[in-house]
């Protein structure tokens, strides 16, 4: 029986994972003169989706170093590495402030799995690796903060996705059995940590993670869903069918 489902935020409920890349391509893009399209960063971007800032960042300069330090006029890559992430939040949190972009964003087939499942009653947990600030920002836009029963952020944990620590919070917190749990992901990390934590995980890909996700096969097919007509089929489904 399905007692409980933990959502990811970003990519999953609302495409904050699309801005969220955006807003690292453009910075870099700005960093290096234009020596580095968009296009390139966002096409790298994917192997880092999911993954923490601090982890992103690493990845991103490892990925760039030779055109940041040269444009940055440094080697220092502790240097260079706060000077893109000041340019990448201050690119993000402007976007942030547009409630209109943001409500265009919005995953309205995941949205009415969320509100049909509050209607019913189930347990609803938030496992984002988003920050504290910019979660509560996204959350409060979409006006459904409050219906969450635990709101579990990347400040919460120590170690983030693909290790499994926020899940295994998550069910630590609700006092319910793994196996009475659905977690619903959009990124390889993070159903790479659903599966660590040892809870049924479906796969919901969007234009960033679609590619990624189907290479990685780390579900069967019918628990990935790249076509969000099909939600109720899968997804609601498999609930009602684990509550009969």
């Amino acid at each position: 029986m399905t007692k409980a489902v933990i959502f990811d935020l970003d990519g999953t409920l609302i495409q904050t994972e699309v801005l969220k890349a955006t807003s690292y391509a453009k910075a870099v893009n700005e960093l290096t003169g234009n020596a580095i399209l968009e296009e390139t960063v966002l096409n790298v971007f994917q192997k880092f989706v999911g993954l923490s800032r601090k982890e992103v960042l690493e990845g991103l300069y490892n990925e760039f170093s030779k055109e940041l330090q040269k444009h940055l006029n440094s080697n220092n890559s502790t240097v260079i590495q706060e000077t893109l992430i000041n340019k990448r939040l201050d690119i993000y949190r402007n976007i942030l402030s547009i409630d209109e972009m943001l409500k265009s964003h919005f995953c309205s087939k995941t949205l009415g799995l969320f509100n049909r499942l509050y209607d019913e009653k189930y347990k609803l947990v938030l496992a984002t690796m988003s920050h504290n600030t910019e979660a509560n920002k996204v959350l409060n836009v979409m006006k459904i903060r409050d219906k969450f029963d635990i709101i579990l952020t990347r400040d919460n944990v120590d170690k983030g996705k693909p290790n499994p620590e926020i899940y295994l919070k998550a069910i630590e917190l609700l006092g319910i059995p793994k196996e009475e749990c659905l977690i619903i992901e959009d990124s390889v990390n993070g159903i790479k940590a659903a599966i660590a934590a040892g809870i049924p995980v479906f796969a919901i890909t969007n234009s960033v993670t679609n590619k990624s996700v189907n290479e990685a096969k780390l579900l069967p097919d019918d628990y990935v869903i790249n076509d969000s007509s099909n939600f109720d089929d899968k997804i609601y489904n498999h609930i009602c069918r684990m509550d009969g």
